[in-house]
């Protein structure tokens, strides 16, 4: 009687060797790992503390165990102590891309007390993973589609720190299936604090519904990183005034992100492999802003009014190229990388947050992280910013290879929309007018083929 055959593994018809690269956005740091396909997939959390998204300008933090024990040449990025008796970030000092947490934990072993470390890779880092056979001859590597996702979500932690549920509302499942598990939602520390059950939203949707979005003074929200090094301000009052004037005097039309029922900007969700990689999150949230809608911190400026930043991203290049005492203070940590031709990245030198990106042939606007944003109400910003739910992510293209990325973006879709029906939160401006615009023209050509 002929033995039985062994079942696949994990999806695996036969054991690979599956090669894991970590690599930032300038390409000037990489780090490989190479596991057994058994060992797939890579167990993933997301944070959302008030941390996290002032470290990176992410709603979010989302890491993986770095399998293979400390990465080779780690010592060569920059340090930032997040928490400094237990966690490091550990980033690219060029384009300011976190790479790992590294994690302190005071263990005993043989009665003494050491101190255990370990690291977490960032998922927006990690690149389509390289494959070989387990004892080839010919020892050659491919890319190819792994049967079963690199990383697999398990939790969230530190959701009631966001206030509003930040984006755990859109991020509670990995694949398109209804009956796929929710990942376990933490409000707190994992195993420390009250567990989410699997199918309620936090907070509830109808105290959403309830609440009114605030505003600090005048409409101002601070912009600051975890640090403090940048310390800015978006006027977001000021801008909802001005352009809610500029509709009434019907003499120019609003800039492209300007919501024109309620005068916010737009919230993004941006899949571009380049803001993935600058932040470490595999889908990055923006939202856009007039240069002249920025302004320094008023405590940055003793006996001014905080303003006075430069009119243009041009001008903002301008100032932080300045040489010696020439250069504002005001700036603080402020600093940029050219990730192509005419774009800067600005993040803070000293603790990596993401803050504007910027290009020189729209230099009167930029993108300005959503996670890096002070405001009272919440992480998503609700005060000032109008979500594209029930829209698309921008740069979605950049996800669509076939790899576990793809799935995750189809997911993230459908999550959004399902949360902004049962909140009763308004589809998007521009669905909303295409959706208008395609049933005219549907009305339309029915009645002339009636005619």
């Amino acid at each position: 009687m002929a033995a039985a055959q062994p079942q696949p593994e994990n999806g695996w018809e036969e054991e690979m060797i599956v090669e894991i690269k970590a690599q930032c956005l300038c390409k000037a740091h990489t780090f490989t790992a190479q596991i057994p396909s058994s060992a797939l997939p890579l167990s993933a959390s997301y944070c959302h503390c008030n941390s996290c998204r002032h470290v990176t300008g992410a709603l979010h933090s989302v890491d993986a165990a770095w399998p293979g024990g400390t990465p080779e040449n780690v010592e060569q990025l920059k340090r930032y102590d997040l928490f400094p008796s237990s966690v490091a970030l550990l980033f690219c000092g060029t384009c300011s891309s976190p790479m790992f947490f590294e994690e302190h934990e005071p263990v005993q072993i043989q009665g003494k007390e050491e101190d255990k470390i370990t690291y977490g890779v960032f998922t927006g880092v990690l690149r389509d993973p390289v494959v070989a056979n387990v004892g080839g001859d010919d020892g050659e590597k491919e890319k190819k589609k792994l049967p079963q996702p690199l990383v697999r979500f398990k939790d969230h932690i530190c959701i009631e720190d966001t206030k509003d549920g930040g984006a755990a509302v859109w991020l509670r499942r990995q694949t398109e299936d209804a009956s796929a598990p929710v990942a376990r939602r933490w409000l707190g520390r994992r195993d420390k604090s009250e567990l989410i059950p699997p199918m309620e939203h936090w907070p509830p949707v109808a105290e959403l519904q309830q609440k009114q979005p605030l505003a600090e003074g005048d409409g101002d929200i601070p912009i600051r990183c975890h640090c403090g090094g940048v310390d800015l301000v978006l006027r977001a009052g000021a801008a909802r005034r001005e352009f809610a004037a500029q509709k009434e005097k019907g003499e120019e039309e609003l800039p492209w992100f300007v919501d024109p029922a309620t005068f916010k900007s737009v919230g993004s969700l941006d899949g571009c492999d380049s803001c993935r990689l600058s932040a470490g999150v595999d889908i990055f949230n923006w939202t856009f802003a007039l240069v002249k809608h920025l302004g320094y911190a008023a405590t940055n400026t003793p006996g001014g009014d905080g303003y006075g930043f430069p009119k243009s991203s041009i001008e903002l290049r301008a100032a932080l190229e300045a040489e010696g005492g020439k250069r504002d203070p005001r700036l603080g940590t402020l600093a940029f990388y050219v990730s192509s031709p005419g774009v800067q990245r600005y993040f803070c030198s000293r603790c990596s947050a993401c803050v504007i990106y910027a290009a020189d042939d729209r230099a009167e606007m930029v993108d300005v992280a959503v996670g890096i944003l002070d405001a009272p109400e919440g992480a998503r910003a609700e005060s000032a910013i109008s979500w594209s739910l029930g829209g698309d992510i921008v740069w979605k293209q950049d996800m669509m290879d076939g790899g576990w990325r793809e799935e995750l973006a189809k997911t993230v879709l459908k999550e959004a929309e399902a949360w902004r029906v049962a909140r009763g939160y308004p589809k998007f401006w521009k669905r909303a007018e295409r959706e208008a615009r395609e049933a005219a023209e549907k009305k339309a050509a029915e009645k002339e083929r009636k005619d």
